[in-house]
């Protein structure tokens, strides 16, 4: 149902599994159709696992955040405390979803907004979204040594059919205990980075996302969340556009 997408900011595929779920409540009943299709000005009351969602147009709007590590990309967690949508709603974020998912041991930056469209073309690998890392190798790598991964990393290592690679990477620094590199990729497989290092027989000691599209993470420090400025919010906004022009949302 479009609807519990629009106004949750969840995604499609999310938003149709709490319906399945029977998790959703319209005016006061359980609705387990994920194609009703309802219109706000008949609405009096929509709950999403109890929780009352808005029933009218929510205002549309992105942030970013400084995931620090230990953080986990999860609503909630019955085992684990810190997670990010325990950390939003406390924050008074009610609705909002993230693009970036990051391992809890990695950090940086994850974008956020209550546009479950604008997160679904942000996250599906079909639009390729560019989301560049900052990788601490450990040990002095030499500059020969650097280009050599970096090349085997945009061709590509194959992993039992998995091809992990890089469409881009590079040196930003070469200190006495560790090597800095950035690396950017579009698809973002699980564990890529690390799957990738290991790979190499590399070291991995720090992970950290410093962009994703058109947005940085600028001076952001860790737990902070920072409004996203309206020339960025436009440039977000083409992504989304892109995927309502491919009939996908």
């Amino acid at each position: 149902m479009k609807l519990i997408q629009q106004q949750s900011g969840l995604s499609r595929r999310k938003s149709r599994e709490l319906i399945d779920e029977g998790e959703v409540e319209v005016n006061g009943e359980v609705e387990e159709d994920p194609f009703a299709n309802y219109k706000l000005n008949v609405i009096d009351s929509l709950y999403l696992r109890g929780h009352p969602l808005p029933t009218y147009p929510p205002r549309l709007q992105a942030y970013k955040f400084y995931k620090p590590q230990g953080m986990l990309c999860s609503s909630d967690d019955p085992h684990y405390g810190r997670t990010i949508g325990r950390f939003l709603r406390s924050e008074g974020f009610i609705g909002y979803s993230w693009a970036g998912r990051l391992d809890q041991d990695a950090e940086g930056l994850l974008l956020l907004s209550n546009d479950g469209q604008l997160i679904h073309s942000l996250t599906h690998p079909r639009y390729e979204v560019e989301k560049r890392y900052h990788v601490w190798i450990e040990g002095r790598l030499s500059h020969a040594e650097i280009g050599g991964i970096v090349d085997r990393f945009m061709k590509g290592v194959d992993e039992d059919g998995d091809l992990l690679k890089i469409i881009e990477g590079g040196v930003v620094s070469r200190g006495r205990e560790h090597t800095q590199l950035y690396l950017v990729l579009t698809e973002g497989k699980k564990n890529e980075i690390k799957r990738l290092c290991d790979a190499e027989g590399l070291t991995l000691i720090r992970l950290r996302r410093v962009k994703i599209g058109p947005v940085g993470i600028g001076d952001l420090s860790p737990r902070e969340i920072k409004k996203v400025s309206a020339e960025k919010w436009k440039e977000l906004k083409k992504y989304k556009q892109k995927a309502l022009a491919a009939g996908d949302s």
